[in-house]
């Protein structure tokens, strides 16, 4: 009875801990409670039931927001499968963490094997995490350390370990949270025994740690940027279901309307964002050539560069090194890809001489079908009548460079939510950050919120100013320390415009990215590998 309580209870703890529900104390609890369950799992099968169960119930409370965007007015109802099937496979993930410690606690039975098996814990959970940014299956959403976004004053330390760092110190509160319960009501101390103190006592130093790495970087906030630049952000809010082949003459004379608002009103903007797929359209194809003209064009009379999310057409020539998962033209044979991609429109500037990002990081399934180079056939499993599935992987990790020489980057939409990928782009020499995102298809879920707020760890990682445009909401600006400026709201047309630093101090973390997560992993393979070490030999002794 006990345990038909405990495993609802923590994966609703874990849910409600992340965004938007500010209740970040919660996780300590659910995992706290997790290792109670799993350390009286009976049996590896009990272990994988309950754990499962638990995460089920997580993704449940924090991600459903995918299956339910399917639900509302003109979405495609292939998000309420999507959604399904990320509920049934997603908790299988958090399950490898916990069976892997499972069965290092029940391979070391010497005197100290157990507390020895608790110590690991962050170790081997912080891995796993990071085993969730590797490869193209994947979904790295429910990082622990995520929970803290709305507490900036305790994740400062993440210009060092990543948001990584952060997960790992949440395991560790947990992990001592654990010990002192078990103390107390398992082994039947008394709660002022100098055990029990001293557990006590480590608890609050190590929870209340980082804030005094806070104070540290209070101190050096006033450190000097290297220059600054204005920065406009358009919000269009356009319905992301309706917009493509819909009046699209009319929406690039309402683009251009709200670029020459924001350069009346600012002329000295020296760089003005439109969001993801803001062009629903192939731009560079002659056929859409008008409506290329009328961007063109104000661009140059403002003599303002203009960031602005399209979709991007390549053809390829026979002799091309052709991917085996290119499209290919029906009526003609010829071979094609479509990438998801930012375009610099830059005055005086011709479309074949603009700089581009193609977007890497794709949505697994909605975009692309993971590892269809490999198998080709699966890319026409999913079709949305939106403009999107079947991108092919951007190979151009370039920045983008204005004429001042300053230099960005851009991140489209899923590509925020890699913590070393986005700073590979800082360490190559970006001055300020970017992000465009279309995040339209969940509307006020909670999704939109946590898709923004996960930003909060780029920016204190790689300390940059990052600027975030969204098409229906949220668009701000986060600054280095991870606080938020003139944030929209959600379904609403509006210009934000702010003078931003420009930074071009590296962090540790934008030199090393996931140094600490990388390790945690190895450490936690290689003493997983060393338990089957200690079962053979506990076999074969008499």
């Amino acid at each position: 009875m006990l345990f038909k309580i405990l495993i609802p209870l923590s994966g609703i703890f874990y849910g409600l801990s992340f965004p938007p529900v500010n209740l970040h104390y919660l996780i300590f609890v659910s995992f706290a409670v997790q290792i109670f369950i799993v350390s009286r799992s009976q049996n590896l099968r009990s272990a994988f039931i309950r754990s499962y169960m638990i995460f089920f119930i997580a993704s449940l409370t924090a991600v459903s927001w995918i299956s339910l965007s399917g639900m509302r007015e003109n979405a495609d109802r292939f998000l309420i499968a999507g959604g399904i099937f990320v509920l049934l496979v997603y908790p299988l993930f958090f399950v490898m963490p916990l069976i892997v410690f499972y069965k290092i606690k029940n391979r070391f039975k010497f005197r100290y094997g157990y507390l020895f098996s608790l110590i690991l814990f962050p170790f081997i959970w912080t891995g796993f995490e990071y085993v969730s940014t590797i490869g193209q299956m994947n979904f790295p959403w429910l990082f622990a350390g995520n929970t803290l976004t709305y507490n900036p004053s305790k994740i400062q330390y993440a210009e060092i370990t990543g948001v990584f760092g952060v997960s790992f110190w949440v395991c560790l509160v947990s992990v001592i949270l654990y010990m002192l319960y078990f103390s107390i009501f398992e082994k039947k101390k008394s709660p002022f025994s100098a055990g029990n103190i001293l557990l006590a006592a480590v608890l609050i130093l190590i929870y209340f740690l980082p804030d005094l790495y806070n104070s540290e970087y209070s101190n050096g906030k006033n450190t000097s940027p290297s220059g600054s630049i204005k920065i406009g952000i358009i919000q269009p809010d356009v319905n992301p279901w309706i917009k493509w082949g819909g009046k699209q003459n009319d929406l690039i004379e309402d683009y251009v309307s709200q670029i020459l608002r924001l350069h009346n009103e600012h002329p000295d903007a020296g760089l003005i964002i439109l969001p993801e797929t803001a062009l629903p359209y192939y731009f560079r194809e002659r056929y859409f050539d008008d409506k290329y003209l009328m961007l063109k064009n104000v661009c140059d009379s403002i003599k303002t560069p203009i960031l602005i999310g399209t979709p991007d057409l390549e053809y390829y020539p026979d002799t091309a090194d052709v991917p085996s998962d290119a499209k290919i033209m029906r009526s003609t044979g010829k071979k094609y890809d479509t990438f998801n991609s930012a375009v610099l429109f830059e005055p005086g500037k011709e479309k074949d001489e603009y700089q581009k990002h193609r977007k890497i990081k794709l949505v697994i399934g909605s975009e692309r079908m993971p590892y269809q180079e490999v198998l080709p056939f699966t890319k026409s499993l999913i079709e949305w009548g939106v403009g999107l599935s079947s991108w092919q992987i951007g190979r151009d990790t370039n920045n983008f460079s204005l004429g001042n020489n300053v230099t960005f980057n851009t991140a489209i939409c899923y590509e925020s939510v890699y913590p070393e990928f986005f700073s590979r782009f800082v360490k190559k020499g970006a001055d300020f950050c970017v992000i465009i995102t279309n995040d339209g298809w969940w509307g006020s879920l909670f999704g939109t919120y946590q898709h923004n707020q996960f930003a909060v760890f780029r920016a204190i990682e790689n300390r940059r100013w990052i600027a975030r445009c969204a098409n229906t909401g949220i668009s701000d600006f986060i600054s280095p320390y991870g606080e938020m400026f003139q944030q929209t709201k959600i379904n609403e047309k509006a210009i934000i415009v702010r003078d931003i630093d420009l930074m071009n101090v590296e962090t540790f973390y934008s030199q090393n990215g996931d140094l600490l997560a990388r390790y945690c992993l190895y450490f936690s393979l290689l003493i997983f590998i060393f338990s089957f070490f200690i079962r053979i030999k506990n076999r074969l002794s008499p």
